[in-house]
């Protein structure tokens, strides 16, 4: 398995948290909304990295949980530009995102299974 640093979706979920935490930088806060949003993002980044390090089997699960953490980060921003504290634009361009990470991890699970 090659260096977790090389693979594509980790380097767009590390895009991904840039993205949210410019994106929340200044955004009022909402209860914890704002934390959730980035420790979400954070753990799209961290579970691919950390299943990178181990057997198939186990980066299979670790992608598993990426992709649960990617569904939350969607969830927040469609929240988020629900009660007005994203505009339409950068909600957009993060569901945009995450629906890219999504297919990236799915189609790496996939390849990951047949391969093993």
């Amino acid at each position: 398995m090659a260096k977790f640093t090389n693979l594509r979706v980790w380097q767009q979920a590390r895009e991904l948290l840039k993205l949210v935490s410019t994106a929340t930088a200044d955004m009022r806060a909402e209860g914890d909304l704002k934390s959730q949003m980035r420790r979400a993002a954070i753990s799209v980044a961290s579970n691919i990295a950390e299943g990178a390090e181990r057997s198939d089997r186990d980066f299979c699960r670790f992608l598993t949980i990426a992709l649960g953490s990617n569904a939350e980060v969607e969830a927040q921003v469609t929240i988020a530009g629900d009660i007005g504290c994203l505009d339409a634009v950068t909600v957009a361009k993060l569901i945009d995102q995450t629906d890219h990470i999504g297919r990236m991890i799915r189609k790496l699970m996939q390849h990951r299974s047949a391969s093993g």
